[in-house]
């Protein structure tokens, strides 16, 4: 077969991309701290480990979300298209080496799992829970909450309406933390 100069453009560019990092599916082997872990990867079928990944978190300047990571979780290394390392040192400069799709610029995100492997979500707009069972979820104007114990410290909570706590119902009901009198409310 004759090969012309579209055959040898696509080998080349084959070649290239087969060559650049972007993203790897992932499994934790080693924790560190909520922030840097040992990730193992497969790279053209070969078991290959990274150590001292950072982890992303969700995180504002005013929230978070925060999971805990075990040994066996999986999710993605991605390898970011620039030198990083003055970024992870605190500084919004990039890195002064000039690198690209380097495998020293990574990043674990949880998450990303086989598709045996996924855990059955409940329903609801928003669910944070524990394979053990303790849910919060929030659908519509509902908010539930399940767990084998619940606890609120700190300050006072107050419940407008009807509030049901073991079976009773309380209207206008205000706990308190134990500093600032007994609690009060109309049991019906």
């Amino acid at each position: 077969m004759v090969r012309n100069s579209n055959d040898v453009l696509n080998d080349v560019i084959n070649g290239i991309s087969s060559a650049i990092l972007v993203e790897k599916p992932c499994k934790i082997i080693n924790i560190h701290s909520q922030y840097c872990v040992d990730i193992e990867y497969y790279d053209n079928n070969v078991a290959d480990c990274l150590y001292k990944v950072p982890v992303k978190h969700i995180q504002t300047s005013k929230a978070y979300v925060y999971l805990g990571l075990s040994v066996g979780d999986r999710g993605t290394v991605r390898f970011f298209d620039t030198d990083v390392s003055n970024y992870k040192s605190g500084s919004s400069k990039t890195g002064g080496a000039v690198r690209r799709h380097n495998i020293n610029d990574n990043i674990f995100t949880c998450g990303f799992y086989p598709s045996p492997s996924q855990y059955l979500f409940p329903s609801g707009d928003v669910v944070i829970g524990t394979t053990s069972g303790a849910q919060i979820s929030i659908s519509g104007n509902e908010v539930a909450i399940v767990g084998g114990s619940i606890s609120i410290t700190g300050g006072t909570v107050t419940l407008d309406g009807n509030t049901t706590i073991d079976g009773k119902v309380f209207l206008e009901h205000t706990h308190s933390n134990g500093n600032e009198g007994s609690p009060t409310g109309a049991v019906i």
